[in-house]
Order: C-alpha cells, then sequence, then structure tokens
C-alpha cells in the first residue's frame, strides 16, 4: 500500500509544478512554491493512506501554501509571460506569429480575472481536471466551479469578441 501512495506522489509532482507556476506567474516563486509543498507533502506521508485524493489534496495544500506566502509578503503575484510559454515565440511563420499574439492576449485576460476564475480555469482547461477534483483542491462545490469556470470563459470570450 505504501508503494502505491507513493507513486502517487511522485505522478503527481509534475501537474503540482505546473499549477505553481500558473498561480505565481514567475518561475523562481513556482520552484520555491512547489519545493515547499513537496517537503509537507513527504513529512505528512504517514498521513497518505487516510486521504480519499492525494493529488486534490496536493494540490489544495500548494494553493493555500501560495495563498498564505502572497498574504505575508503583501504583495500580487507578476506575470513573466516569457518564462510561462511551452512554445518559444520565436518562430516568424504567420501562423506562429498569431499563435504568439492569441497567446499573449490569452494570458493577458486570465491575469485579469479573480484568482478564483483564473484558478479553476487553468485547473478545467490546462491540467483537465475534472469539477469534482476542481471544487476537492479549492474546497468549492461543484456548481460552484462551474459558475466560476461560466464567468470566466465568458469574461475571456466577450474580450477576444471585442465586447464589454
Amino acid at each position: 500500500m505504501e508503494n502505491l501512495h507513493y507513486k502517487q506522489f511522485l505522478s503527481c509532482r509534475p501537474k503540482l509544478y505546473r499549477f505553481a507556476l500558473s498561480l505565481t506567474k514567475d518561475v523562481n516563486d513556482a520552484e520555491d512554491l512547489f519545493q515547499e509543498t513537496l517537503l509537507k507533502l513527504w513529512e505528512l506521508r504517514s498521513e497518505w493512506a487516510e486521504w480519499k485524493n492525494f493529488e486534490a489534496y496536493a494540490m489544495r495544500m500548494q494553493r493555500n501554501a501560495f495563498l498564505n506566502n502572497v498574504k505575508k509578503s503583501n504583495r500580487q503575484p507578476h506575470l513573466q509571460l516569457d518564462e510561462i510559454s511551452d512554445h518559444p515565440f520565436e518562430n516568424t511563420t504567420d501562423i506562429n506569429m498569431r499563435l504568439a499574439d492569441l497567446r499573449l492576449q490569452f494570458y493577458s485576460l486570465t491575469s485579469q480575472l479573480p484568482a478564483i476564475q483564473r484558478d479553476i480555469l487553468y485547473l478545467r482547461e490546462i491540467e483537465e481536471m475534472e469539477y469534482k477534483e476542481i471544487g476537492e483542491v479549492l474546497n468549492l462545490t461543484e456548481a460552484q466551479v462551474k459558475v466560476y469556470l461560466y464567468r470566466g470563459r465568458q469574461y475571456i470570450k466577450n474580450k477576444m469578441n471585442g465586447t464589454r
């Protein structure tokens, strides 16, 4: 049974790192948050068997650590798009230029969303988590997750279409 929990610990690491990056918008801060979360998880390894959803618990722990860090430092997260990008913008073809513009616009728009909507949008669209899992991570009901997700999508859609 311990081996199963250890595998869960290892398998959620990439998702935790990406989530940390989406929260902090800064590679260095994301790495610090990620390491802090892994350390806390490791210290609680004796309790892993009691957790119903290891990944959701780990992501909630990370989000709470992020919020605590923001409160402590009393600063807002900052956006560094060049470090977030999965693909370099150096290719100058028309299609890649358009994709780069859309990516910049998307990141700019999501940074304007309230934190809860931004987190839900990221977990659903990027991490492809189910509504129930997102609710467990963020301590929300499935209905709340759907409402926040709908509002976030509508905001982005309206802004990208030039309305509102």
